[in-house]
Parts: structure tokens; C-alpha cells; sequence
């Protein structure tokens, strides 16, 4: 007696379709946009190294609430914006293209001010924060949930070990300790990114799955038959 097995493979999803078109002018302004208020507060133009750092006696003390913001576009020198730039442009291309403006740059943003206010309350009121590493490591942490659970054309085991191995080989510190580097800071964006992913996910689940490509593969042992395949759009599917 022959057997027949019949299951179904993901064979496109959500992020195997090409990126928007725009997705990569757009990386490259938000981009050029820190590399240019980055050169602002190194030169100190109008005065930017007095109003654009944030401090949490700043902040809660005097209410300036602004520099949550403002800090994120303060670097303390080349190297230190330009560490910030390059993963800035890569998750900036892949979050806008795939997810859209309200992702990248508009929740990037947000994310980055709540970091910002997380990190400077667990700080003496005199620390001075500045940089862009909250808001790319909430990028980082959204961008990698997103992966987990849309990237299903691979199975579990796949999915965990590709996003492990990028956390960890791109957001973990691999020096040795830097007292001048916020490594809480740098906890609190991801954390946040990481969630703001999962909210996203749920958000938008079924515009996600209704997107992936599904193939039903028959296989029989019968030796008259070929196996069949038949290749579906399949629009509500389980996690």
C-alpha cells in the first residue's frame, strides 16, 4: 500500500520581497542628517555643545526636556559617529523599506528619547549623555525580533541561531570596559527596540502572514505517481 504525505513550506515571506524603492535615499538623509548635527556640536556651532547634551539635572531639574532628543544628534567625537553611522544607514535601509516611515524614522526616534530618559534616571543627575547608540540599538532590537518571526521560509532552530548570532556579534561589547561608554544605555535601547518589534508584530500579524507564499508538496511512494506540488498564496496561516 503506498503513503502519501502532504505538507506545505513557506517559500516567500514578508522581508523576501524587495525593500521600497526610496529605502535607501532615505537611510542615506536620516544618515547624512546625524553626520551634519554631529559636526554642529563637535564645532560647537551656535553655541550646540550648550543646548543639545543631555544631563539628568537638565533634564528633570531644570525641564528641558528637549535634549532627550537633541542628545541623540551630539557625538563626542569622529570615531564615536562614525561607530553610530554605518549600523544607523544598514537597520535605517532595512526597517524603512520593509515596515515604512513610521518605524524609520518616526517610532526610531521615540524610542531613542525614551532610552535616553530610561538611561539618565538610573544616572547621576551630572552625567552627561550624547550619542545616537540608543536609538541603533532599538533598531537593532526591533529589527531582529521582526526577523525571528517573520523570516518562517526558515524553521525554528534557524531562526533562533541567525538572530542570536547577529545580536550577538553586533550589539554585544566586545571590548574591554569603557567607563565613558553607556553600556545601560545601550541595554534599555534594545530592550525597548525589542518590544516595540513585538508590538509591531502583533500590530500587523495578518498583513504579514497574508503575504507569504506557501507550496503544498504531495509525496507518495506509489512508484506510477510523481510527486505533486502546487504552490499557494496562503493568507491566514499559525505562528
Amino acid at each position: 500500500m503506498e503513503t502519501t504525505h502532504v505538507y506545505q513550506v513557506v517559500r516567500e515571506t514578508w522581508l523576501t520581497r524587495e525593500p521600497r524603492g526610496s529605502a535607501f535615499l532615505v537611510a542615506a538623509l536620516a544618515t547624512l542628517f546625524l553626520c551634519l548635527t554631529g559636526f554642529v556640536y563637535e564645532l560647537n556651532l551656535g553655541d550646540a555643545r550648550d543646548w543639545m547634551a543631555a544631563s539628568g539635572e537638565a533634564v528633570f531639574n531644570r525641564g528641558e526636556s528637549w535634549r532627550l532628543l537633541t542628545t541623540i544628534f551630539a557625538h563626542a567625537d569622529l570615531g564615536h559617529l562614525m561607530a553610530n553611522s554605518l549600523l544607523f544607514f544598514v537597520l535605517g535601509f532595512f526597517l524603512y523599506g520593509h515596515f515604512g516611515p513610521l518605524l524609520f524614522p518616526v517610532l526610531a526616534l521615540v524610542g531613542g528619547v525614551m532610552t535616553n530618559w530610561i538611561a539618565l534616571k538610573t544616572y547621576d543627575p551630572k552625567t552627561v549623555l550624547i550619542g545616537a547608540s540608543g536609538v541603533v540599538y532599538w533598531m537593532g532590537g526591533a529589527w531582529l525580533v521582526l526577523y525571528f518571526f517573520l523570516s518562517r521560509q526558515k524553521n525554528l532552530t534557524q531562526r533562533i541561531l541567525r538572530t542570536l548570532g547577529v545580536a550577538i556579534l553586533l550589539f554585544m561589547p566586545h571590548e574591554t570596559f569603557e567607563p565613558s561608554v553607556s553600556y545601560r544605555t545601550h541595554f534599555a535601547g534594545f530592550g525597548v527596540g525589542a518590544l516595540t518589534g513585538l508590538l509591531q508584530y502583533a500590530t500587523f500579524r495578518s498583513t504579514y502572514l497574508a503575504a507569504e507564499v506557501r507550496e503544498t508538496i504531495v509525496e507518495t511512494d506509489d512508484p506510477v505517481l510523481e510527486p505533486i506540488e502546487t504552490e499557494v498564496v496562503n493568507d491566514q496561516s499559525s505562528t
